[in-house]
């Protein structure tokens, strides 16, 4: 304020001073005054005026410069500033601190928010880190491989599994370039064409999700699956895409172990029927053994028709088991899938069911004259139609029940998975006339453990496990129903132009035919290994017959022991599988490790996979043929005869059973 005066100080002095010279000059009078004492004293009563002037003028402005301090401060106006101020700057002094109070309380609220919104802000970042330091602790240790790549094709993130499924890490792989990564995933497939394929079309739609079906790598030691899914906004744009690589080779481990339990299932449904035709067969085959023992030698020809009467029941065992075995066999999933002849196939299902159903029920077969070839494991389609062909049963009615089993070739439109706008597929049918299945069912009837039956009769797999075996094969299963009227399945399966090999065609019937062959000449020495005394007997005195010297074994170890280690020359080795002590299999492995390569007929009970002697023969000759049990003269002769490669003869150019005999066997304890 002071200083505020002092500006004002000198134009007061100069208005209050220069008038007076002004008046001086009108009225003529001289200015010399002006310096002089005259004027110093004017000049200094002027100041004074001038001073008192401005303090007298700005003493108002000054109370209302400190009265509007003070309001703005919040505080009263002190006595002197309150006298010169106007009535109504109280009004106005309440109104502005209302105002400002209001802003203090804002002010307030927004330091207070502002407080909050900074601690919420260190919250979410602590969340944010340890949410971050978590996922990466999920990313780096989960179990299946994860890519993460972004809409520019680069590479966002990747884990340490992902370089384990690799071989390598990805950067040294594909640096950050997601096409080469997403190429090496299909080198690491055993069919890389496929997979690259599959990849390339799910690759040019960044839309969709897809998940590639589990296939085996190429150093054949895992099978994995592939699945992609886009990565999205909140707002629906897609930013990237996430690729996951799953190890699914403990999945199909337990996969094939509930399929055999099922298939087990099964057999424990097959069973009881075929012990029933077995036994009945047994009967056949005792009571014409008794009839043969109880007619007169005088009756040659009546004899003869007791034993052809027990040797077609034998067969018709024989052809029974076979077919149960074949059934129960362990599959091995893709790596058994071959051509396999559907009809046949079917015709061994319809056999197999025939023993399993109430004699009142009619199993029909119906099948064209056309070929119908798949690419599959025949042990699981036979699984998958034994699976339907049972459920039909249970739905049957008390009479007149019928189960139709069909083989069709059919072609169907967009099913192809070359690109072609049709396929053609070999339709399987399974058509009862059972009670049907309600309409609240049907959606759930392929979902695993879901039955209808009691606990006794299913466990609700059969159609879950079809389902699965079907799809793996490139197939689906359709069907239709209606309640009171029956049920309709119908197994689509990719028809192929391949045929069965000649090794996988059924044999001939071994019982069937008299042209037993022999070689020329009686010193060709064959070992008998097997542990059951009444089979070796049996195969020793058909090979007497049929003029071979024979020597015998009860376990692999005495094999290899006069094989190896005796002064017997041996020619071939009928060998049985199991046996104590050593089994066939490693007497077999044993004997061509040592570079005995004897040729070798393997004889048993149970099915076996002829691959699986081509491993054990490490480069050396495989078994010349395999033959199942019970087997009949003629086959072993055959067998033996293509074992040694010697030339044959029919036997009744030895003179049958009045030829003499060879020397005796001898017979290794």
């Amino acid at each position: 304020m002071n200083s505020l005066r002092l500006r004002m100080l000198f134009p007061l002095w100069l208005f209050g001073f220069l008038p007076a010279m002004g008046a001086a000059k009108l009225m003529d009078q001289p200015l010399d005054w002006f310096y002089g004492v005259t004027g110093i004293v004017l000049g200094g009563g002027v100041f004074l005026a001038a001073y008192l002037l401005g303090g007298w003028v700005l003493k108002p402005a000054s109370a209302v410069m400190k009265g509007t301090t003070a309001v703005l401060r919040g505080v009263p106006p002190d006595t002197q500033s309150a006298e010169w101020l106007p009535g109504d700057f109280r009004k106005l002094r309440c109104d502005i601190n209302m105002i400002f109070a209001k802003q203090r309380q804002a002010l307030n609220a927004a330091e207070q928010h502002a407080t909050q919104t900074a601690q919420r802000l260190l919250n979410a970042e602590r969340l944010l880190r340890e949410a971050f330091t978590a996922l990466q602790g999920l990313f780096a240790a989960s179990d299946e491989g994860v890519a993460v790549i972004d809409a520019q094709g680069s590479i966002v993130a990747s884990n340490g599994r992902l370089d384990a499924f690799l071989g390598k890490p990805v950067e040294e792989i594909a640096g950050r370039d997601g096409s080469r990564l997403v190429a090496a995933f299909a080198t690491r497939f055993a069919d890389s064409k496929v997979a690259a394929e599959w990849m390339e079309s799910v690759s040019h739609h960044l839309e969709g999700q897809d998940q590639m079906p589990p296939m085996i790598t190429a150093d054949g030691e895992g099978v994995f699956s592939i699945r992609t899914v886009p990565m999205r906004t909140d707002a629906g744009e897609v930013v990237g895409r996430i690729w996951v690589v799953k190890d699914q080779s403990q999945l199909r481990v337990l996969e094939k172990q509930l399929r055999e339990s099922q298939k087990l299932g099964t057999i424990g449904q097959l069973a009881g029927g075929i012990a029933h035709d077995f036994n009945n067969l047994l009967t056949t085959i005792r009571g014409n053994l008794t009839l043969a023992e109880l007619t007169a030698p005088s009756n040659p020809n009546g004899v003869r028709d007791r034993l052809q009467n027990a040797t077609h029941a034998t067969q018709r065992a024989a052809d029974l088991v076979k077919s149960l075995l074949g059934y129960s066999r362990f599959s091995n999933g893709s790596s058994a899938r071959k051509p396999v002849n559907v009809k046949r196939l079917m015709a061994d299902v319809q056999h197999l069911l025939k023993h399993s159903v109430d004699s009142k029920v009619n199993v029909q077969m119906r099948a064209g004259m056309d070929e119908s070839h798949v690419l599959a494991d025949a042990t699981q389609v036979q699984q998958v139609m034994l699976n339907l062909c049972l459920n039909a049963r249970d739905a049957l009615p008390g009479d007149n029940g019928i189960i139709e089993i069909a083989v069709e070739n059919v072609t169907r439109a967009g099913k192809s998975t070359n690109g072609s706008d049709s396929a053609d597929f070999v339709m399987l049918v399974v058509r009862d006339n059972g009670h049907g299945i309600s309409e609240e069912h049907r959606h759930r009837i392929f979902e695993p453990f879901f039955t209808t039956k009691n606990a006794s009769k299913g466990s609700g797999l059969g159609l879950a496990t079809a389902q699965d075996i079907v799809r793996e094969h490139g197939g689906w299963i359709e069907f239709d129903s209606e309640v009171g009227r029956g049920s309709e399945f119908r197994v689509y399966l990719p028809r192929t132009s391949q045929h069965e090999e000649d090794a996988d065609q059924p044999r001939e019937d071994l019982s069937a035919g008299t042209a037993v062959t022999a070689p020329i000449g009686t010193q060709t020495t064959i070992l008998v290994v097997d542990d059951e005394a009444p089979v070796r007997s049996i195969a020793a005195n058909m090979l007497n017959f049929l003029g071979y010297r024979v020597l015998e074994a009860a376990d692999g170890q005495q094999m290899l022991d006069m094989c190896l280690r005796g002064g017997e020359k041996i020619d071939g080795i009928l060998l049985d599988i199991y046996m104590p002590k050593l089994s066939g299999r490693e007497a077999f492995k044993q004997l061509r490790a040592a570079d005995c390569d004897i040729p070798v007929v393997v004889c048993s009970g149970f099915i076996i996979d002829p691959d699986e002697f081509m491993i054990l023969s490490q480069g050396h000759p495989p078994p010349v043929d395999i033959m199942l049990k019970p087997y009949s003269l003629d086959g072993l002769s055959k067998a033996l005869a293509k074992a040694i490669g010697a030339p044959a003869q029919d036997a009744a150019t030895r003179g049958g059973f009045g030829a003499p005999q060879a020397q005796q066997p001898v017979l290794v304890a």
